[in-house]
């Protein structure tokens, strides 16, 4: 709705502080009680001469009973309701009669205060003036307003013409024009207006935004909903709901948000509470937690505490909670570490080609030989690279090392880098078939006589003689491998000379030609005969064997017969064997031999005489002996000793078994659950009596050295010599130590084996340092700082250039001067060699004052 009110031109109204205390009076006042209010204010608005002042005074009424809280949105709160039309006009006729009132007396104060224009009747008209109509007179024309002897327009208007005026348009100008940027102009005659746009109230001529949710604090009015908060805009207000509540879906209002249901700032899942408030949410923490808004946050207990895990541990928080871990390199439950293998675990990062060290807390890592590196990543050298490896024919790089290779026909000797020649005619396989020569790196092969060499160099072919002047046999050649043979018909002989034939005149050529025996018959003639088991051939020459087995007597043998060149054997079948008495007959063979005068009769057959009727004669008994006892006859055993009764079951014990107990082998008792000994006289204590106390009953304990209880497991608290270094007696002569100390009276300090160890006598400290005496330094104490007094023999340059070397020895005990050592080193530099000699002293000993 717009608040309409004039303005009066070249007139500034009069200030409204006068009017402002009603006005807040008034607006603090119900609805109903405003209208009789605005009558009270109007009788006083009368009194008013000034035409302004009242214009002010009827602006702020109209405004008061006029101006609703608007809402954008068209919410229907309390403030709203208050609408325009329960104000207008018609509905109120008391405010209708005061505004007529007032413009009656600003229009008779128009008219009193408006100039009258007059004009005399000059003869000519000044000015601008004009001759009046139906007069002899000068004057302004209407509409225009005479100043001096001129005619001007009244404000508002502008001269147009010689005689006329038109109204000014003040609100047609760009821009915002008079009213403002909050307001609407409205051009009127002579003037205009300007109108508050909704939400804005005119202050000193200009707009100001109306504060409607001041205004409604102000007059008890509800602006927004209930539990929603009013924000004031430009021109406007508008209503939202606090943090912690949103809209209720259901109308207008807030309602609280139930963050539980969906806040996770509780860490619920580690058995926290959340509580919802209104408007907010409350956590409810479990032990490990700490509140803080809004949330429960973890107590790091390592940070508040650091002494929980002291020692070796380290504290490691968790949610609500915290533990202690080893540090790297040791291995424990946290409050008790100890060094941990990494070697031996494999937990170690070394290379595969290095050696793996452990050391207190950690491990190093060292590349094998061959190869580089810092033994977390190791490369393979190659030798190969440098002089050939010294190999004197091929080197071959391998991982981490290198092999020497010979060339074909050489092998390599012990030292795995000279080559030395192969024979290959030493290889048992045989590389020639017949002769073999070994060469430097090689071989090669020849053949025997009547060979010759085939083309693959290695097997012989044999030379057919026969077919080269046959021979040279003076009748029939016969080729053989490596040779030949002649041959000769009958009745010639081959001669001395192996190629001719004659005919055979004596025994001396050839033995006549006969295979056995040759005599010379009284005519001359040669005779040829065999010896015992041979027969004369049909050529009267050869001799063929004589099968003595062929006969019906089968050779005389009494089983088989077998026949050999010349001879014979007699054989027997499977289950026999040849009598030694007589080669021509067979007995049988008993496996085993029959015993106890048993006869075999056949192949494992035994004749056995009564009582004895096992295998090979043997006795029988069941049951059968044990315990290493022998069946001697039928049933009959002879027992070892120790053991008696049928079969050798029954044990004997020279001194009988007490308390129940038996006899289960030679003097040995098996005792009852509640005795023990040889004889089972011992009682027994179940569980054992412990720390020295003796059972003299069963399960009766006697104790010694003030120890107490069934099984004397109660320790006395008592130490012969008091414990040390603020240890306490906590057991029989024992102590609990300590930090730092250990042994029986807390004595001994506790030392930690360094690795790799002190050297020179230094002494371990913690964290696997070493505490270096005087004369020593380094991380182990390995280097001895003792005075070095060097002498060079030669200054020669190339000496100077040399790899020095110097002969150090520990300074003894106590500063004690050592013997002068005196070492002479040769440095080899340009292939020369020259001598440099180092002296050493020690430091003479300090005089005691």
């Amino acid at each position: 709705m717009w608040n309409h009110f004039r303005i009066v031109a070249a007139a500034s109204p009069p200030p409204l502080y006068f009017l402002r205390g009603a006005w807040v009076a008034a607006a603090g006042l119900p609805i109903k009680e405003r209208s009789s209010k605005c009558s009270d204010l109007l009788m006083q608005f009368q009194m008013m001469t000034h035409p302004r002042s009242l214009v002010s005074a009827l602006l702020l009424l109209l405004l008061l009973v006029t101006e609703g809280l608007s809402n954008h949105e068209g919410n229907d709160n309390e403030v709203l309701k208050q609408t325009e039309s329960k104000l207008n006009r018609a509905q109120n006729p008391e405010i209708e009669n005061e505004i007529r009132n007032i413009t009656e007396v600003m229009q008779s104060y128009t008219a009193s205060t408006s100039p009258t224009i007059t004009a005399a009747l000059p003869s000519r008209c000044p000015g601008n003036q004009v001759k009046q109509e139906g007069s002899a007179g000068c004057g302004c024309p209407s509409g225009t307003v005479q100043n001096g002897d001129n005619c001007t327009c009244p404000v508002g208007f502008a001269l147009q013409g010689a005689a006329g005026c038109k109204d000014v348009n003040e609100c047609g100008g760009e821009g915002p024009g008079p009213c403002g940027v909050h307001a609407s102009c409205t051009n009127t005659p002579g003037s205009y207006s300007c109108s508050c746009l909704r939400g804005y109230l005119m202050d000193s001529g200009v707009c100001q935004d109306i504060d409607e949710c001041a205004l409604a604090a102000v007059t008890g009015l509800q602006a927004c909903q209930e539990g929603a908060e009013c924000k004031n805009t430009p021109g406007s207000f508008s209503c939202s709901c606090p943090v912690g509540y949103v809209r209720a879906l259901n109308g207008p209002g807030c309602v609280d948000v139930d963050e539980c249901s969906f806040e996770e700032q509780c860490r619920r899942e580690l058995g926290n509470v959340c509580v919802n408030t209104p408007g907010s949410f409350l956590c409810q923490c479990q032990p490990g937690f700490r509140a803080e808004a809004p949330a429960c946050v973890d107590v790091d207990e390592c940070t508040e505490s650091p002494e929980l895990c002291d020692g070796q541990g380290v504290c490691d928080n968790t949610l609500g909670s915290y533990k202690c871990i080893c540090r790297p390199g040791y291995r424990g439950n946290g409050t008790h570490c100890e060094d941990e293998n990494e070697c031996a675990s494999g937990s170690h990062r070394c290379d595969t080609n290095a050696r793996c060290g452990n050391i207190i807390g950690s491990y190093f890592c060292q590349c094998y030989q061959g190869f580089n590196g810092d033994g977390h990543a190791c490369f393979d050298v190659d030798e190969c690279l440098l002089n050939n490896g010294y190999c004197e024919h091929n080197c071959t790089n391998e991982v981490g090392s290198y092999s020497c290779q010979c060339a074909a026909g050489y092998q390599l000797d012990q030292g795995g880098r000279n080559c030395t020649d192969v024979d290959e005619c030493s290889a048992p396989n045989g590389t020639c078939e017949h002769i073999c020569i070994n060469t430097m790196g090689s071989f090669r092969c020849s053949c025997k006589p009547g060979y010759q060499l085939h083309i693959d160099g290695h097997t012989c072919v044999d030379i057919d003689e026969c077919k080269l002047q046959n021979g040279g046999c003076s009748h029939t050649c016969t080729n053989s491998p490596g040779g030949f043979t002649c041959h000769c018909p009958r009745p010639l002989l081959l001669n001395t000379d192996n190629l001719t034939c004659s005919n055979a005149t004596s025994c001396k050529l050839r033995n006549g030609g006969c295979d056995h025996v040759c005599s010379l018959k009284a005519e001359g003639d040669l005779q040829c005969s065999c010896r015992a088991g041979w027969k004369l051939g049909e050529d009267l020459k050869s001799c063929v064997d004589v099968n003595e087995c062929g006969d019906f007597a089968n050779g005389g043998c009494e089983q088989l017969c077998v026949n050999l060149p010349g001879g014979f054997n007699c054989t027997c079948r499977e289950g026999y064997e040849v009598r030694t008495d007589d080669p021509t007959r067979c007995r049988p063979v008993c496996d085993p031999p029959c015993h106890n005068y048993g006869v075999c009769v056949g192949p494992n057959s035994c004749d056995c005489p009564p009582g004895y009727p096992g295998v090979g004669c043997s006795a029988m008994c069941s049951p059968p002996c044990a315990h290493g006892g022998t069946c001697m006859r039928w049933n009959m055993c002879l027992c070892p000793s120790g053991w008696t009764g049928a079969g050798c079951h029954t044990a004997v014990c020279e001194l009988p078994c007490a308390n129940g107990g038996r006899c289960v082998g030679p003097d040995t008792c098996q005792c009852p659950s509640d005795y023990t000994g040889p004889q089972c006289l011992l009682p027994l204590c179940t569980p054992a009596c412990q720390n020295g106390g003796r059972c003299v009953d069963v399960n009766k304990c006697t104790c010694v050295a003030g120890w107490q209880g069934a099984r004397c497991q109660i320790e006395p608290v008592q130490c012969q010599k008091p414990c040390r270094n603020g240890g306490v007696c906590e057991g029989l002569n024992r102590c609990r130590c300590t930090k730092g100390f250990t042994g029986s009276l807390c004595e001994k300090a506790v030392t930690t084996r360094c690795v790799p160890p002190c050297q020179h006598g230094a002494a371990c400290s913690p964290h696997n340092t070493c505490a270096c005496p005087e004369g020593t330094a380094g991380l182990r104490c390995e280097r001895l700082t003792c005075p070095v007094v060097t002498t060079v023999v030669s200054t020669a340059r190339a000496v100077r250039k040399a790899f020095r070397e110097s002969y150090v020895d520990r300074c003894g005990p106590l500063g004690v001067q050592l013997c002068t050592k005196y070492r002479m080193n040769q440095a080899r530099v340009y292939l020369q060699a020259y001598r440099v000699g180092y002296t050493i002293q020690c430091p003479v000993k300090k005089k005691n004052t």
